[in-house]
């Protein structure tokens, strides 16, 4: 259920009188902060955040340092004190031409007073050639295109605040309310945003730089009256930082990607990752945008991409691959498959048709195995073997020592890949058996399965960071003593001594894992996140191993387990096509040198007047030529007796736009009606023979 459109009761929709009249007024976006110290709850961060504050002191220094301007220090100076301390954000929008309203307040880190922040926001305002006024408290008073704007002092239960505001707008509150920590969480920040609203900004913003944009995220419900809205929340209590965030109203924009309420998991879906798995990432899988996108990619362009690979390949390309995978994926890195690293990553994926899957699987592999002997003489190739009544399949590089030789296999209605073959028979020995799992693992109970609703979750990750902090221990100590040197200054060394982390025993002791939720109440979407509350610890647990983006690298490639084949094969499908449209307007020549007694047309414009070929056959696919020129080009000038004479070495024509589409090879048209491809080097040597003498100037070949 959505909220209202007022996202807290302090910025309730209200009505202000500015000059006898009266505006709406609505709260959009609000962002609360709790400040540096709020991040930094763990004794085992003591010495870190003491030296990250001491930031501060090292930046305002950099301006005699780096000979900067007196201003820009101050600029910098400024900044620090207001991102550093606690402080709030708010957007409002007013039914008023230019309709927004901003509001920042400030309660400043480090010692700094909410009045010296005062001081310096007017004088950079006076800096600005803002015209203000100050009244006898040191407020400050000025006009902007938003309307009316003050800086002035506050007093909060936080402290004496700054607060800034641009057009009719209160205060932001610094205070914290949010239900959506556990109870007696320490808040660290807050965010709501009504997407709708922001709509009323964001939308002709982006319609100005990209009409397609606006139009795609209009479309998809992120943007528009019908958008969701969001809020969120970090907080800590004792050793574990809670996130949590809700999308209201999310059906429809998470349904049309594919994660609707409908695709969930449960406890016993994880039964096929082994119980000694570092990394557990499950998601609903979908190829709907991207073919939402291949779609309108088409209409503009007038090419049925997917068509034409489908030609090429021999199988429907949409509903055999892409439709056909989901609606869920699993990804897991694990001991058992390789070490835990990135190389034992494996990914499974749900089939909806795995007989329809497993024939168009046949006939791109055999494809790709065709290619890459012709064009890489089987030092590529796909090999298939027979393992415990089940084929499986690697991608081999024979004679090339490459060190990766991907696998996968269809294990039932699942695609499995994995990086090795080895990586693989493991992971086909854990779904089969299903025993030794993630499930039986108390990590991985306390931070997923214990914590699944009773109608299921969308997505979960989790990762041991126990394990993974201590493998990112000695880069977090690299990147710490960094630190350290950044914040001392030449003229004060010892501003901070010693190591910035705690022993290794200390570090490592009684680190709790990292698990993600995501699931469906109603209507809203549900994040649920828990983490270690050491910053350095979570710090090195990403260091560790870049997780996030080796979970999407190893995503990508099970999604793309046939991406060479068809990367290649809509290349060969241009080729093809190009190579047809040229044979057809050499046979246009033939005919109409055979009723105009072996005489060669003046242009292509004679053979599409007199109906032999049509506009459409000499736009070639690599086209159209950057230069302006035509896309296919012949040799009108040759005498009939070449052009007529069978001869398998004179040159006819050429797919020009192929050609300075390539840089490197083209579709060559011969006199006996043969076509080529022909590689750039080939065509020079074609070019040197006595018949073909003229054949570059006619044909308009540049030096490449």
């Amino acid at each position: 259920m959505r909220p209202p459109r007022v996202l807290t009761t302090a910025t309730a929709a209200i009505s202000l009188v500015v000059g006898g009249e009266s505006l709406a007024q609505q709260s959009v976006l609000e962002y609360r902060f709790a400040g540096m110290d709020a991040c930094f709850t763990d004794p085992k961060d003591a010495r870190a955040h003491e030296a990250f504050m001491l930031l501060g002191r090292r930046l305002a220094e950099l301006q005699s340092d780096l000979d900067l301007e007196p201003e820009a220090g101050q600029a910098i100076d400024l900044a620090w004190d207001i991102l550093a301390g606690a402080y709030s954000l708010r957007l409002d929008l007013v039914d008023q031409e230019p309709g927004i309203a901003f509001a920042l307040t400030s309660v400043p880190a480090d010692g700094a007073s909410a009045r010296s922040v005062i001081d310096r926001m007017a004088s950079f305002a006076e800096m600005g050639g803002v015209p203000a006024e100050r009244d006898d408290a040191g407020s400050m008073f000025f006009e902007t295109p938003a309307g009316a704007g003050s800086i002035r002092l506050l007093e909060t239960p936080a402290g004496g605040a700054a607060a800034l505001t641009v057009g009719p707008a209160e205060p932001a509150l610094i205070e914290f309310n949010s239900d959506l920590l556990p109870v007696g969480a320490s808040p660290i920040m807050s965010m709501r945003a009504d997407l709708a609203g922001l709509s009323r900004v964001l939308i002709p913003a982006i319609e100005r730089d990209s009409p397609e944009l606006a139009m795609l995220l209009t479309e998809s419900g992120w943007l528009g009256e019908d958008a969701p809205s969001l809020a969120m929340a970090m907080g800590s209590t004792g050793n574990v930082t809670h996130s949590r965030a809700i999308l209201y109203d999310a059906v429809r924009v998470l349904s049309d990607a594919g994660a609707g309420p409908e695709v969930v998991f449960s406890a016993e879906d994880f039964a096929v990752v082994p119980r000694d798995a570092v990394r557990v990432f499950a998601r609903p899988l979908s190829f709907g945008s991207l073919l939402g996108l291949l779609e309108t990619v088409e209409q503009e362009g007038g090419t049925d991409v997917l068509g034409e690979i489908s030609r090429e390949l021999g199988f429907n390309v949409r509903t055999d691959v892409l439709e056909n995978l989901g609606p869920r994926s699993l990804l897991y890195q694990s001991d058992a498959t390789g070490g835990g690293g990135m190389l034992s990553t494996v990914t499974i994926m749900e089939l909806r048709d795995p007989g329809a899957f497993a024939r168009a699987h046949r006939r791109a592999i055999d494809r790709f195995n065709q290619e890459m002997l012709d064009q890489a003489k089987g030092h590529i190739r796909i090999h298939t073997a027979r393992r415990d009544d089940r084929e499986v399949y690697s991608l081999m590089t024979p004679g090339i020592p490459i060190p990766l030789e991907l696998a996968w296999a269809i294990a039932g209605d699942r695609l499995v890949i994995a990086f090795s073959p080895g990586s693989l028979e493991a992971a086909l020995a854990q779904i089969d058996s299903g025993e030794n799992s993630i499930v039986d693992s108390k990590p991985f109970k306390s931070a997923i399965t214990d914590r699944i609703p009773e109608n299921g979750i969308s997505f979960a990750s989790y990762a041991d960071s126990s394990r993974l902090a201590r493998r990112g221990y000695g880069l977090t100590s690299m990147l710490m003593a960094a630190l350290a040197n950044g914040v001392r200054a030449p003229s004060e060394p010892d501003r901070v001594s010693g190591s910035l982390m705690p022993s290794f025993s200390e570090f490592a002791s009684d680190i709790r894992p990292s698990g993600a939720i995501a699931y469906w109440d109603g209507d809203d979407y549900v994040m649920d996140a828990q983490t270690d509350a050491s910053m350095l610890v979570t710090f090195a647990a990403g260091a560790a191993t870049l997780a996030d983006f080796q979970g999407v690298a190893a995503a990508a490639l099970g999604g793309g387990v046939m991406l060479p084949a068809l990367g290649k094969a809509r290349e060969s499908a241009r080729q093809l096509k190009s190579a047809t449209q040229l044979r057809g307007i050499t046979q246009g020549i033939i005919i109409y040198g055979m009723d105009n007694e072996q005489a060669m047309p003046a242009s292509l414009d004679v053979l599409i007047a007199g109906g032999i070929v049509s506009q459409e056959m000499i736009e070639s696919p690599f086209g159209p030529a950057f230069d302006g020129e035509p896309d296919f080009t012949f040799w009108f000038d040759v005498p009939g007796d070449q052009a007529f004479a069978f001869n398998d070495r004179q040159i006819l024509g050429i797919d020009r736009a192929m050609l300075l589409s390539t840089g490197y090879e083209t579709n060559v048209a011969f006199a006996d009606n043969h076509i080529e491809r022909l590689s750039t080097w080939e065509l020079d040597e074609l070019l040197a023979e006595a018949q073909n003498e003229g054949a570059r100037e006619a044909l308009g070949i540049p030096d490449l």
